[in-house]
C-alpha cells in the first residue's frame, strides 16, 4: 500500500498493532487485549436473536485498549415482556495468558472493576449508542447510567476472559460473580464468557502479523 491508503490504515493500525523492534524484550501487551475484545465482539455478532430478546445495538471494540470507558455494550429489545421493553449488558473484557494458574483472579478483578467504575463506563457509551438505536430506544439509552446505579432489572453486566486452552476452567467459572457486584441482584443480570484459544499469545501475535502484511 502507498499514499493515502497507507496513511489511513496506519492511523487505525498503529495504536495497537504497531510493530516492535524486539518483541521478546519489549512485549506489546495491548495486542492480546485488543484481539480478545474483537473475539468477543465477533462472537456476539454471530449470536442469533432469541425469542426472549433481540439485539438492538452492539458496540464495536474501541480503537485502543487504553481508551477509557466500558469494553462492550449490548442493548436488547424484549418483545412482549411483562417487565422492561429494553435491557442492556455492560461488558468488561480481560485477557489471561498464563498456563498453569487459574483465571479466577482475573474474573474477580473484572467484576470489581465494573462494580467500581460501571456508571462511568455506561456514561461513556451513551452518546455512541444513541446514534445507532431505533427512535423508540432513545429514551432508554438516555437512562442507562441511572438504571445501572439503581440496579434496575433492565441493567446488567458481563465479563469475558480470553485465555489459553490450558488455563480454561474445567468447571464453572462464574458461580460467585454475584458476590463481587451485589448491586445487580436480579436473576439473569450477570453473564460470563470464557474464550479459549490453544495458544492465545501466539494467536494474537499472528493477528498482528496479518494486519501488517498489507503494509
Amino acid at each position: 500500500m502507498s499514499g493515502l491508503d497507507r496513511e489511513l490504515v496506519l492511523a487505525f493500525a498503529s495504536p495497537v498493532f504497531k510493530p516492535q523492534n524486539d518483541p521478546t524484550t519489549d512485549p506489546h501487551h495491548g495486542v492480546p487485549g485488543h484481539v480478545g475484545e474483537w473475539l468477543w465482539y465477533l462472537l456476539a455478532l454471530e449470536q442469533p436473536d432469541l425469542p426472549a430478546r433481540a439485539r438492538e445495538y452492539l458496540a464495536e471494540p474501541k480503537e485502543t485498549v487504553t481508551d477509557s470507558g466500558g469494553d462492550g455494550l449490548v442493548i436488547y429489545r424484549v418483545p412482549q415482556a411483562p417487565g422492561p421493553e429494553f435491557v442492556f449488558r455492560l461488558w468488561e473484557m480481560k485477557k489471561y495468558t498464563g498456563h498453569e494458574d487459574s483465571v479466577s483472579t482475573t474474573i474477580r478483578g473484572a467484576w470489581d472493576q465494573l462494580a467500581e467504575h460501571g456508571a462511568r463506563y455506561v456514561t461513556s457509551q451513551i452518546a455512541w449508542a444513541y446514534k445507532h438505536v431505533s427512535a423508540d430506544a432513545g429514551d432508554f439509552v438516555s437512562q442507562l447510567a441511572e438504571l445501572w446505579l439503581t440496579g434496575h432489572p433492565s441493567s446488567g453486566a458481563g465479563v469475558s476472559v480470553t485465555t489459553n486452552s490450558s488455563a480454561a476452567p474445567r468447571q464453572r467459572a462464574f458461580t460467585r460473580s454475584h458476590e463481587r457486584i451485589p448491586l445487580l441482584a436480579h436473576d439473569g443480570q450477570l453473564e460470563g464468557l470464557i474464550i479459549a484459544v490453544d495458544d492465545f499469545t501466539d494467536f494474537a501475535t499472528h493477528v498482528q502479523e496479518l494486519v501488517w502484511t498489507a503494509l
